[in-house]
C-alpha cells in the first residue's frame, strides 16, 4: 500500500506518542519472550503447513450443495511448509518490533499497535460456555475483533441468542462490536452457505464443535452440522475454497490470493488456505486457543496466528516459488461450474427468494422541510471542514 509522508503521520507528536506506545519495553519480559516463542514457533515444524490434493468432491455437484454437506477427500501431497513462510510481513514486523523497531508505513504501525495492546492488556475471557453461540460472540468480540484493524464483524443472524447485543463473557457491561446478519456465501449452483462469523467481509471464522445449536433456529439456506474433526474438514474446506474464489473476484487488486478461513474446535484452531488464482490448498497444524498456566487467557500463539489472518491483506505474502507446483487439482474437480466459482459467486443473500423489482417513480415530491434541511447539513458540512 503506498502512503506519502502526510498519511505516515499527520503530525511529529502524535507520531512520537503512537511509536513510544510501540516499544517492546511496554511488554513484560514473560510477554516478550512468549510472543519471540511464538515466532520461532512460526517458522518451525510446530507450526507445520501441508499441502493437499482434492482427489474427488463434490464441488460440481448438479444441485448444488450446501457448506453442511460438502464432501472433499484430500491427499497429503508429501512435502511440509511453514505456516511464517506465506506471513513474511507479519513475521518481519514482529521481529523488528522486539528489536526496537517500528514500521514506518502508519497502517503497519496500526496494526502493530493493535497486537502489542492485546499482548499488554493480558486480555482474560472469563465464561462458562453453555452453547456454540455463546463461544462464537465471545471469539469474534474478544479476540478477532480487537486484534482486526477494524473492530466490524457479522456473527451468522441464526447464532442470534437471548442476550442481544451483549457478550457472552461475564462482564454484563460488555457489547459485541459487531452485528448479527447475513454471513451466507457462494451460490446456489455450486458450494454455499451460512458461516459463522466474517471479519470485515474479508475473513471467515467457522466455530465446528460437536454440539450444534437447535436447528430451529437456523436459517433456511443450510442447518449448519458441527464436527470436532477440524483437520481435513469438508465443511471448512469448501468455505475456505468459495471465499477464495469470492476475494479475487470482489478484491482483483490484491497482490496475491493466497486467502484464510479460520476453523475452531475442541480450544483450538487452525487455518485453512486456498489460492485460487495458482489452485493451492494448505493447511496449518492446531492452534491451542487458551493457556494451560494462565486460566481463561488466550495463548500468546493464538494471538500471534489470529493477527496475521485477520490481517492477512497486509501481512500475508502469499505463496513461495517452492509452494506453486504442488497443485489442489481443483480447477479439475470443478469441471463445467469452474466458471460459476470465478464468476458467480456472492456475498450475501446466497438462497433467499429474490424480491420482485420495485418499479421507482419518474417524479419526486421535495418539499420546503426537506430542501432546508439539506441546506442546514450542507452548512454544517462547511463549518466542520473550516
Amino acid at each position: 500500500m503506498a502512503e506519502n509522508d502526510h498519511e505516515d503521520g499527520p503530525s511529529t507528536s502524535k507520531r512520537r506518542r503512537t511509536d513510544s506506545s510501540l516499544s517492546p519495553n511496554n511488554l513484560p519480559p514473560i510477554v516478550q519472550d512468549d510472543l519471540s516463542t511464538a515466532i520461532f514457533s512460526l517458522c518451525s515444524t510446530k507450526s507445520m503447513l501441508l499441502p493437499y490434493k482434492i482427489t474427488s468432491c463434490n464441488a460440481a455437484s448438479s444441485n448444488g450443495v450446501s457448506f453442511s454437506k460438502a464432501y472433499c477427500e484430500l491427499e497429503n501431497l508429501d512435502r511440509g511448509f511453514f505456516l511464517g513462510d506465506v506471513f513474511r510481513r507479519g513475521v518481519n514486523i514482529v521481529i523488528d518490533f522486539l528489536y526496537g523497531n517500528i514500521p514506518k508505513a502508519k497502517h503497519e504501525r496500526i496494526l502493530l499497535e493493535k497486537l502489542v495492546n492485546f499482548l499488554k492488556s493480558g486480555e482474560r475471557v472469563d465464561a462458562d460456555f453453555e452453547s456454540e453461540t455463546e463461544l462464537t460472540t465471545l471469539l469474534a468480540n474478544h479476540l478477532f475483533g480487537k486484534l482486526a484493524s477494524s473492530p466490524d464483524f457479522t456473527i451468522d443472524k441464526s447464532c442470534k441468542s437471548k442476550r442481544g447485543k451483549k457478550c457472552s463473557c461475564s462482564d454484563e457491561s460488555c457489547v459485541l462490536t459487531g452485528d448479527f446478519g447475513d454471513t451466507s456465501i457462494g451460490n446456489l449452483e455450486v458450494w454455499h452457505g451460512s458461516v459463522d462469523i466474517i471479519i470485515k467481509n474479508d475473513l471467515v471464522i467457522e466455530n465446528l464443535e460437536k454440539e450444534p445449536d437447535s436447528p430451529g433456529g437456523k436459517s433456511p439456506v443450510e442447518v449448519k452440522m458441527k464436527s470436532t474433526n477440524l483437520s481435513r474438514n469438508p465443511q471448512l474446506v469448501a468455505e475456505t475454497v468459495v471465499f477464495s474464489f469470492l476475494q479475487k473476484k470482489t478484491h482483483p487488486e490484491l497482490s496475491n490470493f493466497l486467502i484464510p478461513c479460520v476453523g475452531i474446535a475442541s480450544s483450538a484452531m487452525l487455518l485453512m488456505f486456498y489460492d485460487s488464482e495458482h489452485d493451492v490448498f494448505l493447511e496449518s497444524s492446531l492452534v491451542p486457543l487458551l493457556s494451560s498456566t494462565c486460566k481463561n487467557m488466550f495463548t500468546v500463539e493464538a494471538v500471534l496466528v489470529t493477527w496475521l489472518a485477520v490481517n492477512y491483506r497486509f501481512l500475508c505474502t502469499g505463496l513461495t516459488d517452492e509452494m506453486l507446483p504442488f497443485k489442489a487439482c481443483f480447477f479439475e474437480e470443478a469441471k463445467n461450474r469452474k466458471t460459476v466459482y470465478e464468476n458467480d459467486l456472492q456475498m450475501h443473500n446466497v438462497g433467499q427468494t429474490l424480491v420482485k423489482e420495485i418499479i421507482l417513480p419518474n417524479e419526486w415530491e421535495f418539499n420546503d422541510f426537506l430542501m432546508e434541511s439539506r441546506k442546514r447539513i450542507g452548512q454544517w458540512k462547511l463549518k466542520e471542514k473550516k
